[in-house]
C-alpha cells in the first residue's frame, strides 16, 4: 500500500512556469494556435446566441475580451512579447486584429 504523498501531485505552478525549456519551440506553436482557435469557436458559439443581425458584432466583442483574457494570461505566465515561438502574447494580438478588423469591416451596428 503506498502512501498519502503530496509531492506526487500533477504541479499546477508549471501553466506559470516561464522557464519551461522541457517543450520545443513547435509544440508551443501547436499549443497557442490550438487554444486560440478554440477561443475562437467559443466566442462564435456564444456569437451564435444573439440576433442574427448582431452576430458579427457580438463575435467582434467577445474577441476583444478573449484578446484582454490573453493578455492577463500572458502577464500571470511571465512570457517573453518578443520571443521566437508563439506565445499568449501572440495569441492576444490575434484576437485583438480579428476584432478590429471586424469593427472596420462593418462599421457601425445596426440601431433597432
Amino acid at each position: 500500500m503506498t502512501t498519502f504523498n503530496p509531492q506526487d501531485w500533477s504541479p499546477f505552478h508549471d501553466w506559470f512556469n516561464p522557464d519551461e525549456d522541457r517543450r520545443d519551440p513547435d509544440r508551443r506553436n501547436r499549443e497557442v494556435l490550438l487554444r486560440w482557435c478554440m477561443s475562437v469557436a467559443f466566442c462564435l458559439c456564444f456569437a451564435s446566441l444573439a440576433p442574427p443581425s448582431l452576430i458579427p458584432f457580438t463575435f467582434a466583442g467577445l474577441m476583444f475580451l478573449a484578446g484582454m483574457t490573453s493578455l492577463a494570461y500572458a502577464c500571470l505566465c511571465g512570457d517573453q512579447p518578443l520571443a521566437l515561438h508563439l506565445t499568449a502574447w501572440d495569441e492576444a494580438a490575434l484576437s485583438f486584429v480579428l476584432s478590429l478588423g471586424l469593427h472596420l469591416w462593418l462599421g457601425p451596428a445596426p440601431v433597432n
